[in-house]
């Protein structure tokens, strides 16, 4: 009877752990990443006056 208790709490556990796992998953992809300029073309808009402003959320 311990058998089967620990088989089914391994099993819940396990459903548990995958779910965690692929909401995880789910929310990366659903960020949007972004990549900085580079400091080369940042001091160019610089020189020209522009002034870029990028909001993460």
């Amino acid at each position: 009877m311990v058998i089967i208790i620990t088989i089914i709490v391994v099993i819940i556990m396990t459903i548990v752990i995958a779910a965690a796992f692929g909401m995880a998953v789910s929310k990366g992809y659903s960020v949007k990443h972004t990549v900085d300029p580079l400091p080369e073309e940042q001091r160019e808009t610089e020189k020209e006056g522009k002034h870029e402003r990028t909001e993460s959320k």
